[in-house]
């Protein structure tokens, strides 16, 4: 209470709490001092008078009825706070009332002159506003509730709501919200979270609003008016054992462009305020910061932001005094829980067709709390696009992998050679974003020949082959290790030492079996021969393989030896082939676990259990069957126990490992997964692998809660319906459960690992092994994780991306990938299709990948050869800028044709009018009708253009006379 002497000067607090209202979380139920109270609550507060190193509390017994102990109670009171002083702090926002406090009133009233009152309301909430750390806890937990309610049950009523078309009104579906709490898969969630279902209550009733009528506001009422499948805000308000927290979301059903684009726009701004919340800083600079921010980024947007972004929560929902506002100077402090919202209002949408969705708004809330070092978000509940949008009137077909109806997934890939628009303004701004994207490749080119000659400045080229290497080997470290048998002038196989012992001139030399080239044996009449041909200098070996101490060296490049005894020979022969074959599979072996790094071991969580994802299956298999089993968080990694036939394998896989971690979900797919792509391969089982994934099937045959006993007794489209419902709902409780897994995962490793999620949107088909599979670009890479073999791509180790076989008439086409460590072989991904050439170029240029193409394949072979012996005058001839040439010259040559060509704006305007009106006629006409027409003109001799003009003309208005009722359907198909 020093900080609130020092500011206020008050002699004393008068705390007037009054009758038990349905909203008792006020600032007066957490100050305790001289209480006056009745006599059933006065014993309860009695036993803090006798604990030890307790407050020291003065109590005093009234009765509910007026008495003169009652007065006389009430006078100490009045004399106590005299004797203090005559300044006293009360809390004026406050205004209670019962009995007793009309009795105390009719007695202070009498005194009310001796005494200056000062209102200490504001100083209140600044003593409260710093939680401890036991608050912090129940707060979490109450955002925990918030998150669950909207996520279990909220996104589910919805949909359904606008999915089955039902009659229900915003208030019925907020009353609804209001009794979830004892429903079955929330009450499971939160039990599963550590939460008390009996200790959570509403702070204030959900608010649910729809229909072009909102208040952007976290305690607004929810409207009686029918729901309006358009722009829904839901607000909760949720306490847990008396603190509180709050979260809003807003979700779209089939937004326009420009909707989410707004969206997308108020989300990046919420999460800048998240980033601006720390300790010292001013409330009212947050809310300044964000005004610039719009300012900056959508000034169109500015007078339709909120008056603030968030508030300081605990007992009360909102105190009223910190507040994120533009007028308010009070500091941030760490312990302080926020409610951080960004809204928009009164937005207005030209494209809707009703007048309830022509007004709409935005409102984001979450809970967090501030730190030493920033801010954490405490509510989990997704506020991604992809996820609070809905598209019910998508036009895609359903397939058997893609649900109908499913929220957040409307693919922006075009999928058909025909252009979605005829008109020429988009053609002009597709024509503008090509150019833009040809000057930003132009750019990235430059700065890559700038990069590489900086890089490989001063670097000596070599020959382009390695250095040879000098092997030396040691069969025997003294001479009386050498076999007895060889003492005899034998030819010994020693399998031991890895080593032939051969006879020459009466001495047993050992030859190492790595210095073994070949061995042959044939057979000459009597006598039968076995040559051996070692490794020598000038004989094709490999580069590693080479022997040698320099050019002054003298070498044996063959032996042979001539016997009589044929079964002696052939043993000997059989024997230096078997050893010469296990040599080589070791070598194999010890060149694949090159690369294989000894890991630190795993630290487990000590003192609690650890954090599990239950029955997940691995791939690859470490060994034996296929079992599921858990996947443990523990201090510095993952544990997972692989069940198999010798008992079973324990797979740890540490955080500094990882280099990428991957959650894909199981739209569209028949797997939900967790994928790790390790820096560093580890050993599974005799395999090395460099990716491990962990998943579960979401598939029917994977999951039967009924035993197929409802399929017996009844069938139809009901059946079907309510199992397509069962689906869906199973496959997204899936995806929450292993997306939060990956959180976790993240969490635990203290953003060491940061999670990617790939974009199904923007993916396309290739083979990039030995099937045609659909690649999905993630944040940092490009991946298949669907099947094996996986693909996993980097973009930040790519140099170079480079586009074969594209040229007119072609349907597919390849792509190459240079890497910056140019020892490393291309990856080549095949049999990309052509349509989606503009999508992959635009999806290069984004990720900042120069791209270049080419109408022929090239031998990416020698092209490497040549760049990795001489780097530096590579790149001082140009570089990757030879591939670039083709690009170049289609690109000025269609510049060319394009400027060929000019017209008036008179004649624009009636070639225009032309295109409208016969648009739908000739789209009507068949090859035969077209071709017939055409038969009989002279194309040898030809006619001018003025003759052709006019005879189009002519044929034009003849078709639109001859036939007006064929037009407008055409028109119709047309523009849907």
């Amino acid at each position: 209470m020093q900080e609130l002497q020092t500011s206020v000067m008050a002699d004393s607090l008068l705390v007037i709490h009054g009758k038990t209202a349905p909203d008792i979380y006020t600032k007066t139920i957490a100050i305790h001092l001289h209480i006056t109270t009745y006599r059933k609550k006065a014993k309860i507060l009695e036993s803090l008078q006798t604990a030890k190193d307790g407050v020291e509390l003065d109590i005093t017994v009234v009765s509910k009825e007026p008495t003169p102990e009652n007065k006389a109670a009430y006078e100490k009171i009045i004399g106590a706070m005299a004797g203090s002083g005559k300044r006293v702090g009360v809390i004026k926002s406050e205004k209670p009332s019962s009995n007793a406090v009309n009795e105390w009133n009719e007695v202070f009233a009498g005194s009310a002159d001796k005494f200056e009152m000062q209102d200490v309301g504001p100083l209140v909430s600044d003593v409260l506003a710093v939680k401890e750390k036991a608050e912090i806890s129940q707060a979490k937990k109450a955002a925990v509730v918030g998150s669950v309610v909207m996520e279990e049950y909220f996104v589910d009523e919805m949909a359904g709501i606008f999915d089955e078309e039902k009659a229900v009104t915003n208030l019925q579906l907020a009353e609804k919200v209001e009794a979830s709490l004892s429903a079955k898969a929330v009450m499971k969630q939160l039990s599963q979270k550590g939460a008390d279902v009996d200790m959570v209550e509403w702070s204030s009733l959900p608010s649910v609003q729809s229909g072009g009528q909102f208040d952007v506001g976290l305690e607004a009422q929810s409207s009686r008016s029918r729901m309006y499948a358009g722009t829904v805000l839901c607000a909760l308000n949720v306490r847990y054992l008396m603190y509180n927290a709050s979260v809003a979301r807003t979700f779209m059903i089939d937004p326009t462009p420009e909707q989410e684009k707004n969206y997308a726009f108020l989300l990046e701004l919420q999460r800048q305020i998240v980033s601006w919340l720390r300790p010292g800083t001013a409330m009212g600079a947050v809310y300044r910061k964000a005004a610039a921010y719009v300012q900056e980024h959508r000034p169109e947007l500015a007078d339709h932001l909120v008056q603030d972004c968030g508030f300081v929560t605990g007992f009360e929902v909102q105190d009223g005094v910190n507040v994120l506002a533009a007028n308010c100077d009070r500091e941030l402090a760490a312990g302080m829980v926020v409610v951080v919202r960004a809204g928009l209002q009164n937005l207005t949408n030209a494209k809707a067709t009703d007048a309830r969705g022509q007004t709409y708004a935005y409102h984001i809330a979450d809970t967090a709390v501030v730190t030493d070092t920033g801010a954490e978000v405490l509510t989990t509940c997704s506020r991604e696009p992809n996820d609070v949008s809905f598209f019910f009137n998508d036009d895609e077909p359903a397939t058997e992998t893609a649900p109908k109806r499913e929220a957040g997934r409307a693919p922006t890939t075009r999928t058909s050679a025909v252009l979605s628009s005829k008109f020429r303004s988009d053609e002009r701004e597709e024509e503008s974003t090509a150019r833009q994207r040809r000057e930003h490749q132009k750019e990235l080119l430059e700065r890559l020949q700038v990069e590489g000659m900086r890089r490989f400045a001063g670097a000596e080229g070599a020959d382009g082959s390695e250095t040879p290497t000098v092997r030396r080997f040691e069969s025997y470290k003294r001479e009386t290790a050498l076999p007895r048998e060889a003492r005899n002038g034998r030819i010994v196989v020693d399998e031991r030492a890895d080593t032939l012992v051969l006879p020459i001139y009466g001495m047993a030399v050992p030859f190492h079996i790595a210095t073994i080239k070949s061995v042959s044996k044939s057979d000459e009449g009597e006598y039968v021969y076995l040559r051996l041909n070692l490794v020598s200098p000038g004989q094709g070996v490999g580069k590693k393989d080479a022997l040698g101490d320099g050019a002054g060296s003298t070498f044996v490049r063959s032996l042979t030896f001539r016997s009589t005894d044929v079964a002696r020979m052939a043993e000997i022969h059989h024997a230096i082939t078997s050893l010469k074959r296990d040599q080589a599979k070791r070598e194999a072996e010890k060149a694949q676990l090159a690369d294989i790094v000894e890991q630190d071991r795993l630290v487990p969580v000590v003192g609690q259990r650890p954090q599990r994802l239950p029955d997940v299956f691995m791939r690859p298999l470490a060994d034996g069957k296929r079992f599921p089993a858990a996947l443990e968080i523990h201090t510095n990694g993952l544990r997972y126990m692989a069940a198999g036939r010798s008992g079973g394998t324990t797979v740890d896989i540490l955080f500094n490992n990882v280099r990428h971690l991957f959650f894909q979900p199981c739209d569209r797919e028949l797997l939900v997964l967790i994928h790790l792509h390790l820096k560093n391969p580890v050993m599974l089982g005799k395999k090395k692998t460099q990716d491990i994934q962990f998943y579960r099937e979401a598939s029917d045959a994977a999951f039967d809660e009924t035993g197929n006993r409802r399929r017996r007794i009844r069938y139809g489209d009901e059946d079907e319906i309510e199992a397509e419902q069962d689906e869906l709902r199973r496959r997204r409780q899936l995806n929450r459960e292993f997306e939060a897994f990956a959180t976790r995962i993240v969490e635990a490793s203290s953003h060491q690992v940061e999670l990617d999620k790939p974009f199904r949107n923007i993916a396309f088909t290739g083979v990039p092994a030995r099937a045609n599979v659909l690649l999905q670009p993630t944040v940092e890479c490009l991946v298949h994780l669907s099947d094996t073999p996986f693909f996993v791509l980097t973009v930040a180790d790519v140099e170079l991306v480079h586009l074969e076989r594209v040229q007119f008439g072609l349907k597919n086409f390849d792509m190459v990938f240079v890497f910056r460590d140019l020892k490393r072989s291309p990856v080549h991904v095949n049999t990309v299709p052509m349509k989606q050439l503009d999508d992959i170029k635009e999806w290069l240029d984004s990720v900042n990948l120069p791209f270049t193409e080419g109408p022929v394949n090239l031998n990416w072979t020698q092209i490497m050869k040549t760049v990795t012996r001489d780097p530096a005058s590579f790149y001082e001839d140009g570089g990757w800028s030879f591939l670039a040439h083709d690009s170049d010259a289609e690109d000025s040559g269609s510049e060319e044709e394009e400027s060929e060509f000019s017209m008036s704006e008179d004649e624009l305007v009636s070639s225009e009018s032309d295109d409208d009106d016969g648009e739908s006629d000739f789209a009507g006409e068949s090859d035969d009708d077209s071709e017939g027409d055409y038969d009989n003109e002279d194309e040898e001799s030809g006619e001018d253009w003025d003759e052709l003009e006019a005879k189009a003309k002519a044929y034009d208005e003849k078709r639109s006379r001859s036939s007006p009722a064929t037009s407008a359907p055409a028109r119709k198909r047309a523009r849907r």
